[in-house]
């Protein structure tokens, strides 16, 4: 049996075991940072030509405030770690059983897990330290006729 947490797996029903890499969507929030950043210069000329003088040192802190916030959103995604996952795929769905920023852990417990199932008496016990419980897409389909997911 290979208990990850309080979840139990029994090893005869385990069929795979694999790595799979999370990289944070850097690439959507460079898009989104670009997008942003135009859209509050375009607001930001508008603004001073639109308004009259008193106001125009407003407008500009104002972008410059939200240009800021851009910058601190972009860098917390562009700084964010990348995780990998340990899947366990059983007979019905693959689930994520743990994850860590720790490739050589999880392919370790991968490789581990898969000479279990070779021997069942064979005996191990590893600490983790899990950050995520659902990584990726968790979705369900009911009933007949569903598309599932469509990528953009």
């Amino acid at each position: 049996m290979l208990w990850i947490g309080a979840e139990a797996y029994p090893l005869n029903n385990i069929a795979r075991a694999t790595t799979v890499r999370v990289d944070p969507p850097r690439g959507q929030a460079i898009a989104r940072f670009v997008k942003s950043f135009v859209i509050v210069i375009i607001l930001a000329l508008i603004a001073l030509v639109v308004l009259p003088n008193g106001y125009q040192d407003a407008a500009a802190v104002v972008a410059l405030a939200a240009m800021g916030l851009l910058v601190v959103q972009l860098g917390g995604v562009i700084l964010d770690k990348t995780y990998y996952a340990l899947v366990i795929e059983t007979a019905g769905t693959p689930n994520t059983a743990l994850v860590t920023n720790d490739p050589e852990l999880v392919h370790d417990l991968v490789r581990v897990v898969m000479e279990a199932i070779d021997d069942p008496q064979a005996s191990f016990h590893q600490q983790v330290t899990n950050y995520i419980g659902q990584v990726g897409d968790n979705f369900k389909v009911f009933g007949s006729g569903n598309v599932g997911k469509v990528g953009n």
